[in-house]
């Protein structure tokens, strides 16, 4: 299955190609791999050829309808400025390529409908590249909760705090997706929906600004908040790229006991996990997972008609109608309804 990877980015060169690379053959085929690069596009002509020459690339170019065109490009990878995705993304559902996307689909829920629907028509996968379900840990809290492990899930709280590395304040402190919001907290949004298996009603978000450029628009560099779920469920958020040395927590809290994750990023290698009932606390072991690797093949297999994708288009409509009103509640305050 060759790829086209739509984006120059960091997250494709440090994490993505390999994971691509790295799908074994499937069973009586005459494959060598299971997947590979076939091609690299960037809308920078000479950011296209550097990366490309970096990491072995034999296809690059600035003109996405020309590399969507090559018989060896059956599907897509988009990584780019979340601002492009959508159009990309509709060039490659339009050449018939499935399509595997960095989150956001869209920057609003408006935006993307059209996609999620011509995929269905065309009958086309569209998926999107929530890394965090595919985590270990997270894989570890839904075996806990499948066995009743805590009761009924009554709330939750999530913690993404963790200094920006320097190579990705790119786009992630400008606006038009960038900020905290649309990097961290979206994972947020999603992974509440994903394992309470409920819908986001209200939201609310409190912002610290880092200043960009005079005359720009500041950006939420730090949010605190809490999304409201169906039957009155409610998970706290607290994403910050400006709190290093705390580690990443996912808690839920059952009628019956609680878990509590911790180090459970997509990159940790340490990930610990414990369920508490009373005075009673248990270690859960955490499954080694490379959650990029495990993405692309829930991929592949979608594809196949083996499996369902990870996150869907629909999974996604529901995540930024919860965006928006988590980007209601910053500008205006006090507690915003999801339409």
């Amino acid at each position: 299955m060759g790829f086209l990877v739509a984006g120059a980015s960091n997250i494709a060169a440090q994490q993505m190609l390999a994971a691509v690379r790295e799908q074994p053959p499937l069973p009586g085929t005459r494959d060598v791999a299971g997947a590979w690069v076939a091609a690299l596009y960037s809308h920078n002509e000479r950011r296209a050829r550097d990366f490309a020459q970096r990491h072995a690339i034999i296809h690059f170019s600035d003109d996405l309808e020309e590399l969507l065109r090559r018989p060896e490009v059956h599907c897509v990878y988009v990584a780019s400025h979340p601002r492009h995705h959508a159009e990309t993304v509709a060039a490659a559902l339009g050449a018939h390529k499935h399509v595997l996307c960095e989150p956001p689909l869209a920057l609003t829920a408006a935006e993307a409908e059209p996609l999620v629907q011509m995929a269905q028509n065309r009958g086309l996968v569209l998926a999107l590249n929530y890394t965090w379900r595919a985590v270990g840990a997270v894989q570890a809290i839904h075996d806990v909760l499948i066995a009743d492990g805590i009761g009924e899930l009554l709330g939750g709280r999530i913690r993404n705090t963790s200094y920006l590395p320097l190579e990705r304040q790119t786009w992630r402190l400008q606006g038009q997706g960038g900020g905290i919001l649309w990097d961290r907290t979206l994972q947020d949004v999603d992974l509440s929906r994903y394992l309470l298996h409920l819908s986001v009603r209200e939201a609310y978000a409190y912002g610290t600004y880092y200043n960009t450029a005079p005359g720009a628009a500041p950006v939420p560099e730090e949010i605190v908040g809490f999304v409201a779920l169906t039957g009155g469920r409610v998970v706290q958020l607290h994403d910050s790229f400006v709190q290093g040395h705390v580690p990443v927590t996912i808690e839920l809290y059952g009628a019956n006991g609680s878990l509590v994750a911790a180090n459970c990023g997509p990159g940790s290698q340490t990930p610990e996990l414990a369920v508490r009932r009373g005075d009673s606390v248990r270690s859960v072991t955490v499954p080694p997972v490379n959650p990029y690797r495990a993405g692309v093949a829930n991929f592949l297999a979608a594809i196949r008609g083996a499996a369902e994708p990870l996150a869907t288009g629909t999974d996604e409509l529901h995540n930024l109608a919860a965006m928006a009103a988590l980007e209601q509640s910053l500008r205006e305050g006090g507690i915003a309804r999801v339409k």
